[in-house]
């Protein structure tokens, strides 16, 4: 009678679960069953049943959006290192204090590759990477578990360097390299709206012309479409002014939500094309439009008459 009393407390989960380890956790949850087969896999299963860290677990329908070979490719022998560095990425020797609000810092992983956090007060959402946190800390005795929507993706470029692999952006990195910008853009923690070349195709040439040959007005330009922070598209919200405190221009840039998902932010006039670009130093969002009416029009005015 009693060991029937004890499994029904355990089963009703009325017992304390802390004291069950990561891996235990992993093992009990039927949504995350793929990622788990992959710790397993990989060899980490001793790792997360006495060492301490934080687990961001993909659920098995993030796992799903990728491409349907990856999973069985990894699964393969000669694929075991790759496979290995996948899962690690999941994995951080960080077990402080993760119900903070994150302002952007990045937390190092077992990949040696570091994930960054960002947590939005006005709707208490926390992203790694720009993917949503899930489920906020599953109840383990070493660490942290997050389970994700999506799956990871490491950044391998800078902001600068990812523009440059796009030839989408030849006029913004333009701006940047005569405005002498470049070093700016290669900060930490930052985020950049960058306009396509059909962005300043649908100007009229002349206005082009005179940005182009003044460094004053591309240094302009450049800096108004520079954030400070990480800002991920999943800590916008409609009419949002994601950057009211840019005194120096005198503008306010605000979030309009369309659709599912979908983004104009004026004053530009034009939509995000890709968000959520990820770089190693913050996140790139592309926009397909331009406003005239700059704060540095008048002096554009000047200079063509």
């Amino acid at each position: 009678m009693k060991l029937y009393f004890v499994c029904g407390l355990l089963l009703f989960g009325v017992c304390d679960v802390a004291a069950r380890t990561i891996m235990d956790a992993l093992s009990s949850r039927y949504d995350i069953m793929s990622f788990t087969s992959l710790v397993r896999r990989a060899g980490l299963q001793s790792l997360l049943s006495s060492g301490k860290y934080t687990v961001f677990a993909p659920t098995d329908t993030a796992l799903q959006t990728l491409p349907p070979d990856v999973i069985s490719q990894l699964y393969q022998q000669q694929n075991l290192p790759q496979l290995k560095a996948m899962v690690r990425y999941y994995i951080a020797p960080y077990t402080g204090n993760t119900q903070r609000q994150w302002k952007g810092e990045k937390v190092n992983t077992l990949a040696s590759k570091p994930v960054r956090l960002v947590t939005y007060p006005h709707n208490h959402v926390t992203v790694v990477n720009g993917v949503v946190m899930q489920e906020s800390n599953l109840s383990v005795s070493n660490g942290h578990i997050y389970l994700l929507s999506s799956p990871l993706t490491p950044p391998s470029s800078d902001i600068v360097q990812s523009l440059q692999q796009d030839s989408k952006y030849s006029k913004f990195l333009t701006a940047i390299a005569l405005s002498g910008m470049t070093n700016t853009l290669k900060g930490d923690n930052i985020t950049v709206l960058a306009p396509t070349d059909d962005a300043f195709d649908k100007m009229a040439k002349n206005r082009t012309d005179a940005i182009f040959n003044n460094v004053p007005l591309m240094k302009a330009l450049v800096e108004f479409h520079l954030l400070p922070g990480t800002i991920y598209t999943y800590g916008w919200y409609d009419k949002e002014n994601i950057h009211d405190d840019n005194t120096k221009y005198d503008n306010t840039l605000t979030v309009h939500e369309w659709g599912h998902h979908q983004f104009w932010i004026t004053p530009f006039e034009g939509g995000v094309v890709n968000q959520d670009w990820l770089a190693t130093n913050g996140v790139i969002h592309a926009i397909n439009g331009l406003k005239y009416t700059w704060p540095f029009y008048g002096a554009i005015s000047k200079i063509i008459g």
